[in-house]
């Protein structure tokens, strides 16, 4: 005979555990907190936008012995990144390995007419040859990315751990050429002609596509960590970290979209030459934050986040020494309408849609457990009673 069980103590099951939610695992046992009295708590209030949830921190600043705020990323591992392509993220709470990949051949293209274009227009009106100035923003240099952190948390100042945000992203050398692009600028910014010189070395050694690292993209993230120490004028907005950066810190996991300026005319060099079609390029990966003072910075940590800020406070002004964010590509998606590769279709790595070969999962019939088996069940999953 089995004895009637019942736990004297609340069972509290964590949000996850062993990828089983706790309302799915109520779901599956068929039973509810009232017909066994096993004291689930249900926390009605989570639903309530009134309710104020007090938490810690997501993130752990630090001050360096020269009184520079930074912080450690916990949340992903990039050793392995540059030499092997590999890195290690913990996304939802589980540690996973991914692949880095190149972006392709037709996003290089895309992106380097459309950023030859960008600087050709400044260049003819800086030099007086047209009168108008009309850049649009968005396109080549301001992708929108998406980022997610978790439900009960954050700032304070919203109900909801999505975001998405405009940002001005440019693509980064390989580690070997950081030095010498360095070097060219450098040389431009003491001999040249400021900025029209610039713009044009930028044309031409964006042209050169071996010096470019295809593997990832770069932003800074502008309002995270200010003022960072004692000197720095930036003023308090009135909190110390982005949504983005406090997403990022708790799942380094996103997702970085562009859409190009205007539909394409015919002449260009990438999607076949058609005309009419709007380019619209998804990348999905995983942020790499680089605090500018962490003492635990490797050479290329420095040598990037220096690369990226220079480019950012030489030409805007204002501190050298922002928060790098580096967004690593795992997969990218052609999400063009109208064009037959694109429609949302994979391109790295590349997939083979077919849709007569794709699994098609059934649900299988539910079987309700017997009391019996619901107990033993709950033992093989060693919750805290």
């Amino acid at each position: 005979m089995v004895k009637k069980w019942k736990a004297k103590k609340k069972i509290l099951i964590p949000s996850t555990h062993k990828g089983i939610h706790r309302r799915s695992f109520l779901k599956m046992l068929g039973l509810s907190s009232v017909g066994l009295s096993w004291g689930f708590p249900f926390y009605t209030k989570w639903g309530r936008t009134n309710e104020t949830t007090i938490t810690k921190p997501m993130v752990d600043w630090r001050i360096d012995e020269n009184g520079n705020k930074y912080f450690v990323p916990k949340n992903i591992q990039t050793d392995l990144v540059n030499e092997h392509k590999i890195v290690t993220a913990r996304v939802d709470g589980l540690w996973r390995t991914y692949r880095i990949r190149e972006f392709n051949n037709e996003f290089f293209e895309w992106w380097i007419e459309e950023k030859i274009w960008y600087y050709d227009q400044l260049i003819a009106f800086i030099e007086g040859e047209t009168n108008e100035f009309t850049i649009p923003n968005g396109g080549h240099h301001h992708p929108m990315l998406s980022t997610y952190g978790k439900k009960f948390g954050g700032r304070g100042d919203s109900d909801f751990h999505l975001n998405t945000t405009v940002k001005g992203f440019t693509i980064v050398p390989k580690a070997d050429n950081i030095q010498y692009i360095n070097y060219e600028i450098d040389k431009v910014y003491e001999y040249g002609d400021i900025p029209v010189d610039l713009f044009k070395l930028r044309q031409q050694l964006y042209q050169e596509k071996n010096l470019w690292d295809k593997t990832r993209f770069s932003t800074l993230e502008l309002y995270s960590g200010r003022p960072i120490n004692a000197d720095d004028p930036a003023k308090s907005i009135g909190f110390k970290e982005t949504h983005t950066f406090q997403n990022i810190s708790v799942n380094p996991m996103a997702t970085l979209t562009y859409m190009s300026l205007f539909n394409t005319e015919g002449a260009q060099s990438y999607f076949e030459g058609l005309p009419y079609l709007t380019p619209h390029f998804e990348f999905r990966g995983f942020c790499w934050l680089i605090s500018y003072y962490n003492p635990e910075n490797t050479e290329y940590e420095k040598a990037i986040a220096d690369y990226v800020n220079q480019a950012h406070c030489r030409f805007h002004g204002g501190v050298c020494n922002i928060l790098t964010n580096l967004f690593l590509i795992a997969e990218q998606f052609n999400n063009t309408p109208g064009y037959a590769p694109g429609l949302g279709k994979r391109v790295v790595p590349p997939m083979e849609y077919n849709q007569s070969k794709m699994t098609i999962v059934k649900p299988q019939k539910k079987k309700k457990l017997t009391k019996e088996e619901r107990i033993e069940f709950i033992k093989t999953l060693q919750l805290p009673i």
